[in-house]
């Protein structure tokens, strides 16, 4: 199949158009031909690349209306794709350079041409153009920033992401200078003006490469202002732990030491209130009443920390093993019932006869439903009630109290140390520590379990629920049984 080249001749000499002429029909092969087509003027040069598509132009630099590498510039604005061979009479090294540096994809001095060489011009100068555009593509289509910079400092070429990242414009980019240092192998930061007002913050690296003939650089420009925050987050985030580790660390620490001290003070005290060192007075049995009082809250309140402590540092032993929910919850509702017995509110249970055995720590499971069940009587009016049920897998356990209910921007904050809800409560006035349901959830974490809260819909009261994996073996008759019953329908 013959190729063809259509090529555009610029210039204004009417010999050496001719002889070009004859070297262009002798640069013809079998499967190559060359189709040449001429004007004498840069103006008419111009309005051909207009009307009419070329392969390649053959440019002289001298010519009536145009002088220099000014024509040469204008031809490439006119068609900034097309491959330019510029022709000259002035041996000029530089020149040939700085032309390349232009645009042009060869330089040929007229006095040695033939039409080896200019076949050979040509056929290269097309092959380099493919060559380029091919890169360029890769440039262009790379989502970082690809700026090309000459020796000089100049801009070459900037892809589209760079001109976003600089927010500059074609023009106001390529052809200028670069304002930034080029250190080869080496990453460096650079803060940019972003669209917004806000600082972006860019990493540029910069390699050495030949740009069309030409010893230039290639600086690849990435933002990386988000990761730059994340790698803050990070790192804020690692110090908070590691500061919140320390903490933890200290207050487990001081309330072990506490402890011994705090015996001493709770053995003292519950002497003198029970009158083992001597009658007291009305006055003096009411202070030590107080001080009981005290010391039992805080004795609670070190226990719970220290309980809470390891949990969340995974060091408790949990003794995973098949039990019975509704046993379980009624031994810890009597015993309940009767540290209570002077309560106004009552507790009552609703559950099937049986349930499923499920798979927790028995112990651990106890002291959840004690927290809630203590939980609830603090704020109850008139009742509390215990629900379960068995369902997907599950065993859900609902303790239901009459009070004035949770606020709902705070439900979610429930299960934080240190919390305590804003309740009305009756009673003696007792205050938590704020740490009960901080070591339910992390119990029921460890039981593969899920806990939470909620208010009753009527808005009369809040209900705190949990839920247990049902053990193996009881699993295996459920799915059975359920079976049986969809093929029963």
């Amino acid at each position: 199949m013959e190729q063809r080249v259509r090529v555009l001749l610029i210039e204004d000499d009417p010999d050496y158009t001719m002889l070009m002429s004859v070297y262009i029909n002798e640069a013809c092969g079998e499967t190559l031909k060359y189709l040449l087509e001429n004007t004498v003027s840069l103006q008419g040069g111009l309005d051909l690349l207009s009307r009419q598509e070329y392969d390649i132009v053959l440019l002289d630099l001298m010519l009536p209306d145009s002088q220099g590498l000014g024509t040469l510039l204008k031809v490439r604005a006119k068609a900034p794709g097309l491959p330019v061979v510029v022709l000259t009479n002035l041996a000029q090294d530089d020149l040939g350079l700085e032309a390349i540096a232009a645009g042009a994809q060869d330089f040929l001095p007229k006095s040695k041409l033939d039409a080896g060489r200019l076949r050979h011009a040509i056929g290269f100068a097309l092959a380099r153009d493919r060559l380029f555009r091919q890169m360029e593509k890769l440039i262009d289509g790379s989502p970082d920033g690809m700026v090309i910079v000459d020796r000089s400092r100049m801009v070459r070429y900037a892809n589209a992401a760079a001109l976003g990242l600089f927010g500059k414009k074609w023009e106001q980019f390529v052809g200028r200078l670069f304002d930034y240092t080029l250190t080869p192998d080496r990453a460096m930061e650079l803060k940019l003006p972003g669209k917004s007002g806000e600082t972006l913050t860019a990493e540029m690296r910069v390699a050495e490469i030949e740009w069309k003939g030409y010893p230039a650089w290639v600086a690849t420009i990435r933002d990386v202002s988000e990761l730059k925050k994340l790698a803050q987050v990070r790192a804020e985030v690692s110090e908070r732990r590691n500061s919140d580790q320390l903490k933890d660390q200290l207050l487990s620490t001081v309330a072990h030491e506490l402890r011994t001290p705090l015996s001493v003070i709770k053995a003292v005290v519950g002497t003198m209130r029970d009158d083992l060192a001597g009658p007291l007075t009305k006055e003096q049995a009411d202070l030590v009443g107080i001080a009981d009082r005290h010391v039992g809250r805080l004795t609670r309140l070190l226990n719970n920390f220290l309980d809470l402590t390891r949990l969340e540092s995974r060091r408790a032993r949990v003794n995973r093993q098949p039990f019975d929910p509704r046993a379980l919850i009624e031994e810890v509702e009597l015993g309940m019932r009767l540290a209570n017995r002077d309560k106004a509110a009552d507790i009552r249970f609703d559950a099937p006869k049986k349930l499923p055995s499920v798979m927790a720590d028995s112990d651990m499971i106890a002291q959840v439903l004690g927290n809630l069940l203590d939980n609830a009587l603090r704020y109850a009016r008139r009742s509390v009630t215990v629900r379960a049920s068995a369902n997907s897998g599950e065993v859900e356990v609902a303790v239901t109290d009459d009070g004035p209910g949770i606020q709902k921007a705070r439900l979610a904050e429930l299960f934080d140390k240190f919390i305590q809800l804003d309740r009305p409560k009756g009673g003696e006035g007792y205050k938590g520590t704020g740490l009960g349901l901080a070591i339910c959830r992390e119990i029921m974490a460890l039981n593969g379990g899920r806990i939470w809260a909620e208010n009753v819909p009527a808005g009369q009261g809040a209900c705190f629920r949990f839920t247990l994996p049902i053990a193996a073996e009881a699993a295996a008759p459920l799915r059975e049984e359920g079976s049986h019953a969809k093929a029963r329908a």
